[in-house]
């Protein structure tokens, strides 16, 4: 039986806006899971220390550690990188969206430390910095509407201790030597338009991992994998089905 093809969302987002992709997925045969981060969707187990190799641990457990092919968006990327490397059993294969495991660039970082820094007492304010990082995710495109809109909104509303306490997870990313320890066949897929990894420094880090495929999507920012269904859930099922025949 075909493994599944589990996604895991970025910072401050919700499984729901995986569902263009996931439709596509689903409509190549494929089982496919949209998984909640720890804390975006159910309480925080006590004491749970918001990092990216904590987060792995808890979803690699959630999964049982059989065989997945690891779709990660953003943070959701470096979370699926670390469980490749940390639990190479349980990954089929690795496909990273959106980003490659080097930091955001410096204004990036700049942005999210402005917008989140301190605790959140203010939901208007929290709204308001969730709408002005639409501008970014959506840089040059169309920016979604209505409840779609709201689908990009929601963790701000109903997350806003989780966003903050994930915030230095997504800035950082992962572990330094994650990249080198995947052994998982691996696809990048980048929008021509991210300026959170801008094409540059995408290109410099597959320099340096030659066996990592890459596909780059016309006319799609940060939110490749919404705007661009169809070109990315192409990539993702030919990797995935590369992965089971080799």
């Amino acid at each position: 039986m075909p493994h599944p093809i589990v996604l895991l969302h970025g910072w401050a987002c919700s499984a729901a806006y995986w569902k263009p992709l996931a439709d596509q997925l689903s409509a190549g045969g494929r089982h496919v899971v949209a998984a909640d981060l720890p804390g975006y969707g159910s309480d925080l187990r006590a004491g749970f220390d918001w990092t990216v190799e904590n987060a792995a641990a808890t979803l690699a457990e959630q999964f049982g550690g059989g065989p997945a092919h690891w779709v990660g968006h953003s943070l959701g990327g470096s979370i699926a990188a670390t469980i490749a490397a940390r639990f190479p059993r349980a990954a089929a294969s690795l496909t990273l969206v959106g980003m490659v495991p080097v930091a955001p660039s410096a204004a990036t970082v700049d942005k999210l430390s402005r917008l989140f820094s301190g605790d959140s007492s203010d939901p208007e304010a929290d709204l308001a910095a969730g709408e002005e990082l639409l501008g970014a995710w959506f840089r040059g495109g169309t920016e979604p509407q209505g409840d779609d809109r709201e689908t990009f909104l929601a963790a701000f509303r109903e997350h806003p201790a989780v966003v903050r306490q994930s915030l230095q997870a997504g800035v950082t990313g992962a572990a330094p030597k994650v990249a080198d320890q995947v052994r998982a066949p691996t696809l990048v897929v980048t929008g021509t338009r991210d300026p959170t990894r801008p094409p540059a420094a995408v290109a410099d880090f597959l320099a340096t991992h030659p066996s990592w495929r890459h596909t780059s999507v016309q006319n799609a920012g940060h939110m490749v994998h919404w705007e661009q269904p169809a070109a990315c859930a192409e990539a993702v099922l030919r990797h995935v089905e590369s992965a089971e025949n080799s």
